[in-house]
């Protein structure tokens, strides 16, 4: 689940709230996205070994 979606460090907080100290990800990590840039890779890989076999 994304923990926000752009770039820097979001809307500026309220005054007297803090950001919590425990880290979740920057605000723009998105597991999709690392999923895909870890598989696309990985097939393409795969899909030149097959070609290669053919």
């Amino acid at each position: 689940m994304p923990v926000g979606i752009g770039i820097g460090r979001g809307q500026p907080l309220r005054p007297g709230v803090t950001r919590s100290l425990r880290f979740t990800g920057p605000e723009s990590f998105h597991p999709g996205a690392l999923w895909l840039a870890a598989a696309v890779p990985v097939l393409a890989t795969l899909l030149l070994v097959v070609r290669l076999a053919s």
